[in-house]
């Protein structure tokens, strides 16, 4: 399957991170904003966020200005851009679940902000764009962004860490914020938690970060959480996307799991009718399996944050 150019290759994003942002200066960003969010400082994070959202307005609008060429100034874009998506994803990681809904709402007005245009000298009408990808419309390299922190520490955080970053990032989703290229994060969730062998792994295990987990050793209480924030509060978009075979996915990101094989779930490299069903299969399955007492009915709330409401 070829995938169109609205998505960045593996080696194009590692080359953006090697080279677009000071590694320094990204570090420093999150141990700032790692702070600011166990102090519950939130206020700190996005007056952090906006200053490098008026960064880039205004480099913009000196570039165009002084006539600069693309190549002299867009740069300077996709290194601002990957701070700010850094702050976010840090904020989601250690903020508090009741300022989760918070950096949610504030990445919402970033992307309802639409097109960042200025008018040159010859009143012409410039669009601020990285590569094709637009700002903020295509929120250009979030979802990219985001992959390459799920590859980098998904297996390392605790339990709540990783529910607070899908908290935020299927929310963000379910509210139509690039939803089609978001949920590529929702599949990957998925397919660990529903699509691969596990242990079931056990409810009080201790909720810490391990620099030495690897994915595989990710049980499936390690990653139920997560995928049933994105079967509720992105569960639109999926629906959605599964009822036209939504397949514009890299082949890394959309692949099907050997459960899901072996079951003979179509493989068109994203989402689809019957891979949704077996999710939601395999969901339930899990529950009667650790609560055979329990009984799924349809809950009285539109976004519930837990299936334990409506159980």
């Amino acid at each position: 399957m070829s995938v169109s150019d609205s998505w960045s290759n593996h080696q194009e994003i590692e080359f953006r991170w090697v080279t677009s942002c000071p590694t320094n200066l990204l570090k420093h960003l999150q141990i700032d904003a790692k702070r600011h969010a166990l102090d519950g400082r939130l206020d700190e994070i996005t007056n952090m966020i906006g200053s490098y959202l008026w960064m880039i307005e205004d480099q913009f609008k000196v570039a165009i200005q002084a006539r600069t060429t693309e190549h002299d100034w867009k740069p300077n874009l996709s290194a601002f851009t990957q701070m700010v998506w850094t702050m976010f994803y840090t904020a989601a990681r250690f903020c508090s679940t009741l300022q989760r809904d918070r950096l949610v709402v504030e990445l919402m007005l970033l992307h309802g902000a639409g097109d960042m245009t200025w008018f040159g000298d010859d009143n012409q009408k410039n669009v601020a764009s990285i590569g094709k990808h637009v700002l903020w419309t295509d929120m250009p390299f979030f979802a990219e962004d985001m992959i390459y922190f799920w590859n980098l520490e998904f297996a390392t955080m605790s339990r709540s860490q990783r529910r607070n970053v899908h908290y935020f990032l299927a929310t963000a989703a379910g509210g139509n914020i690039i939803s089609a290229k978001l949920c590529a994060v929702g599949i990957l969730v998925l397919r660990e938690a529903f699509e691969t062998t596990r242990d079931m792994g056990d409810d009080n295990a201790e909720d810490v970060e391990d620099s030495n987990r690897k994915i595989q050793d990710l049980t499936v209480l390690d990653l139920l959480g997560c995928a049933e924030l994105w079967m509720l509060k992105a569960w639109d978009p999926i629906r959605r996307l599964s009822s036209i075979g939504f397949c514009d996915y890299p082949q890394e990101v959309g692949r099907l799991g050997p459960l899901a094989r072996e079951a003979g779930v179509p493989d068109n490299g994203g989402f689809t009718k019957e891979r949704l069903d077996f999710w939601s299969a395999r969901f339930h399955g899990i529950i009667k399996l650790r609560h055979p007492e329990r009984k799924i009915r349809t809950s009285t709330e539109r976004w519930p944050d837990s299936f334990d409401s409506f159980v």
